[in-house]
């Protein structure tokens, strides 16, 4: 009898497990004793963390997109289109339903699906909605609005935790400090107040608000704490907090509310923080639809209280790998996924006048960050690293 692995999402998380699964279990799959199962609606693989470069010329389109055929291992059964899009899962039966109507059982499954945006869940939003988050078509609608602004206050906004990498929008605001020094002229830069509003008080682990305070301090980038986004006046450019405050703006860049994808909610997998619980350190699902030793859970469609992040990501596909091995060879033990997080952090974007700087902190439970400076060489690492993700990253190789 074939056992049946069906994996949720072929992001990040669900492709390393794919491939992870398809190297430790050949053999099997090869005499069809085991079969591994991918779906997404989508059949491009998109590296995301790109985008907070692209208004500023890092990386090009052809930087951050494959085929999802080509760094998913042939060993795996990739389903995409009408028959990968999930519309329901029911544990207590072992089937998902995708949109063709089709449903799929399954023996283990791995819910990676990641996260969403809910641009509707702040009144107004949609009517001047700037991001690079979103999409690449987002990032270059941006980049040509920044490009073409001359004088005023442009506001940063954070809307609320949790959101895929929170540390997208620090990183973005030092670029953007730097990028309109070098491009705009010395009258222009004058002109321009860069803000930056966090849901907040930290702005991340005591090390790193540290150094982001500081930079942003030294560039004249004025910080606003605990400014959680709760309205959009876009007739009077004024954002509004949930407090009442209200601040004015001439070009609005937002960090939009994320949430796990609507299928996942309505077949009641998620508590009442909107996202899926599980077991801290094996991360087999543990929620309102009972306890499922067979469901486990990798990225960002996990748990509030996990920093959702590319680096969580890839250690928590890399201990859910390992605990699935282990139960389909039978053994019983389990691998710990120790909360292993990380957030890359740029001190400086390279121009004529800065050098590109660049830091990787790392924590995990109970263990924050240690100190650190951003550092030139920080800097090549974290660039290189967006090269070497499709050949090595997701090809689950280290």
């Amino acid at each position: 009898m074939t056992e049946k692995v069906l994996i949720l999402g072929a992001g990040y998380a669900g492709t390393v497990v794919a491939n992870k699964l398809a190297r430790e279990f050949r053999r099997e799959i090869a005499r069809g004793d085991l079969n591994v199962t991918i779906l997404d609606k989508d059949d491009m693989n998109i590296n995301q963390g790109g985008f907070t470069f692209l208004p500023f010329g890092l990386y090009s389109p052809e930087d951050l997109k494959r085929p999802r055929k080509e760094v998913i291992s042939p060993r795996i059964n990739c389903v995409f289109g009408e028959n990968g899009e999930i519309t329901g899962a029911d544990l207590e039966n072992r089937k998902v339903q995708v949109k063709s109507g089709d449903t799929f059982s399954y023996d283990y499954l791995v819910i990676a699906t990641g996260s969403t945006t809910d641009i509707s869940n702040i009144p107004g939003l949609s009517e001047d909605y700037n991001t690079f988050y979103t999409s690449m078509d987002d990032a270059f609608k941006l980049k040509e609005k920044i490009e073409n602004f001359e004088q005023g206050r442009i506001a940063i906004s954070v809307a609320q935790m949790p959101v895929s990498c929170p540390g997208a929008t620090v990183k973005f605001a030092v670029m953007l400090n730097d990028y309109i020094k070098f491009m705009k002229t010395e009258e222009m830069c004058k002109n321009i107040q860069i803000s930056f509003f966090w849901p907040m008080e930290p702005i991340g682990p005591p090390e790193f608000n540290k150094v982001a305070t500081k930079v942003f301090e030294d560039d004249n980038i004025e910080i606003n704490r605990n400014f959680k986004l709760a309205e959009v006046d876009s007739k009077n450019k004024e954002i509004v907090s949930q407090n009442g405050d209200r601040e004015k703006y001439d070009l609005l860049i937002t960090t939009p509310p994320h949430k796990s994808p609507q299928p996942i909610i309505d077949s009641g997998l998620t508590d009442e923080t909107g996202w899926i619980p599980v077991d801290k350190f094996t991360l087999q699902y543990r929620g309102p639809a009972g306890n499922h030793d067979e469901v486990y859970v990798a990225g960002d469609s996990g748990p509030s209280s996990v920093i959702k992040s590319g680096i969580g990501a890839h250690y928590q596909s890399l201990v859910v790998s390992h605990n699935l091995i282990n139960d389909i060879h039978g053994h019983g033990t389990k691998v710990s996924y120790m909360g292993e997080v990380g957030c890359p952090y740029i001190g400086a974007m390279p121009t004529p006048f800065t050098k590109g700087q660049a830091y990787i902190p790392s924590w995990s439970y109970g263990a924050p960050p240690e100190s650190f400076e951003p550092t030139r060489l920080g800097w090549y690492i974290y660039r290189m690293y967006y090269y070497i993700h499709w050949d090595a990253g997701l090809k689950a190789l280290f």
